[in-house]
């Protein structure tokens, strides 16, 4: 599988991407739309395009790392009523990474504002889907404050009070808002515009499509404060390795302190295993 020609895209790729920054309307429930981000393909964003695809390891390793989350962070935007491209933000943050300060990158202040839980125990900016749902509560305040999408990036990536530096900014022509931002911030736009690009249809691109996991594949059991997650593997049947990727937000061997915890387990391998729910509740 041969990667198309990142130099100079041809026609075919140039009018994909062209359709894909005009915006196909998302529809979550007939007759409400959500308008799309409104993307472009200028020089800047295609030079991020045509290194993404000349060095594609990076991106194929975002994809393959989001496999399991993002059918259902996809759910997260629209139950917001964002638009759904903004889930490319967090590929642009952080290569979608379940490390560190999570896919979203959210400071400890943001995502406690937004009802993380963050301390010696847990993490859950790490977490694809609850970290989700505070971006998007994020994201839909930003925008409420300047009532465009750019500008709201430019927000979430400068802070609040910055939006102000450019509210009449607001509608522009995307070369010139960027002309007027900071590096960083004109580097995450242009990042996360060319990721949405290439994952609307990585064919084009030399990837291949990933096999996402439907967010209904997943199945919750209450634990017990303290547990050992050696001890919910044995029962469960299920390795601490693939527990450990259904639960990012765990820092440590053991289940958080506290009366329970919801663990998520993969629905196949988990149905097959025997019924252990009464046991872990103690």
């Amino acid at each position: 599988m041969a990667p198309a020609p990142a130099n100079s895209p041809d026609a075919a790729n140039m009018d994909a991407a062209i359709a894909l920054a005009e915006g196909i309307p998302y529809i979550r429930s007939e007759p409400h739309r959500v308008a799309p981000f409104p993307l472009v393909l200028n020089e800047s964003v295609q030079r991020y395009v045509d290194a993404f695809v000349e060095h594609n390891e990076g991106i194929r390793e975002s994809f393959r790392r989001s496999r399991l989350y993002l059918p259902a962070m996809l759910k997260v935007m629209e139950s917001h009523d964002l638009p759904p491209e903004l889930v490319y933000l967090s590929f642009a943050e952080s290569s979608f990474s379940s490390k560190g300060a999570g896919p979203w990158q959210l400071s400890v202040a943001t995502a406690r504002r937004f009802d993380l839980r963050v301390n010696r125990y847990i993490d859950e900016r790490r977490d694809p889907i609850k970290s989700t749902h505070a971006a998007a509560r994020y994201l839909s305040a930003l925008h409420d404050e300047v009532g465009d999408w750019r500008v709201a990036l430019v927000g979430w990536n400068r802070g609040e009070t910055a939006m102000n530096d450019y509210f009449s900014l607001r509608g522009v022509d995307y070369n010139l808002l960027t002309s007027h931002l900071p590096y960083n911030t004109r580097s995450l736009l242009d990042r996360f515009m060319a990721v949405a690009i290439i994952a609307d249809q990585p064919e084009r691109y030399g990837l291949e499509r990933v096999n996402y996991t439907e967010p209904d594949k997943f199945r919750v059991i209450k634990v017990a404060g303290g547990t050992r997650l050696s001890t919910v593997a044995r029962r469960t049947g299920i390795s601490l390795s693939v527990m450990r990727d259904y639960n990012p937000a765990i820092l440590h061997d053991r289940i958080p302190p506290g009366p329970s915890y919801d663990l998520r387990l993969p629905l196949q391998e988990s149905a097959d295993a025997r019924d252990v729910i009464a046991p872990l509740i103690f």
